[in-house]
């Protein structure tokens, strides 16, 4: 029906929105990274973060709005695609959401983008703070992490909270 075509279109915008605001969030980051203000860096990730919370529930609301329009025209839960409306539609309503699937592949280049760059600025950030506690403690490399024992232990793996939201 129209008013479920009209449903999907709105809650594709809100997902869109969210989107914007993430890619916001994440240039931001990458500017406070870029200017090393790491003072700045857990708020910068907590705010990312929140848009992340609320990209969760509006991937949500597609879902049910896409599953409802999907068992009115006959196909299964889950099955419905952008790609299939914005092929299979009549105009005005293929323009609308070829706009959206346009849109949405943007915007997904755009976040993967900044945040390939975020993770190597940070990655780098670690590795300055690391190479400056070594030299205050006369040379020793610093250790990374500790272990089960609470004892100091030395390993490779990257900023496991970044990653998660970067």
């Amino acid at each position: 029906s129209s008013k479920k075509l009209s449903a999907m279109a709105d809650v594709l915008w809100l997902e869109r929105n969210v989107l914007e605001a993430l890619l916001f969030r994440l240039v931001e980051a990458n500017l406070i990274l870029v200017a090393e203000e790491t003072r700045f860096v857990p708020q910068a990730l907590a705010e990312v973060e929140d848009v992340v919370a609320r990209l969760r529930g509006a991937e949500s609301q597609r879902r049910n709005v896409a599953d409802s329009l999907a068992s009115e025209i006959g196909m299964a839960s889950g099955e419905l695609t952008l790609d299939y409306l914005a092929a299979n539609l009549a105009e005005p309503a293929r323009f609308v959401f070829e706009g959206h699937r346009e849109g949405f592949l943007r915007l997904a280049g755009e976040i993967e983008r900044i945040t390939v760059e975020n993770r190597r600025l940070a990655s780098r950030a670690m590795q300055n703070i690391t190479q400056n506690i070594d030299t205050l403690l006369g040379g020793q490399p610093a250790p990374t992490t500790y272990n089960a024992r609470g004892r100091p232990s030395s390993s490779t793996s990257s900023p496991v909270r970044l990653d998660e939201v970067m």
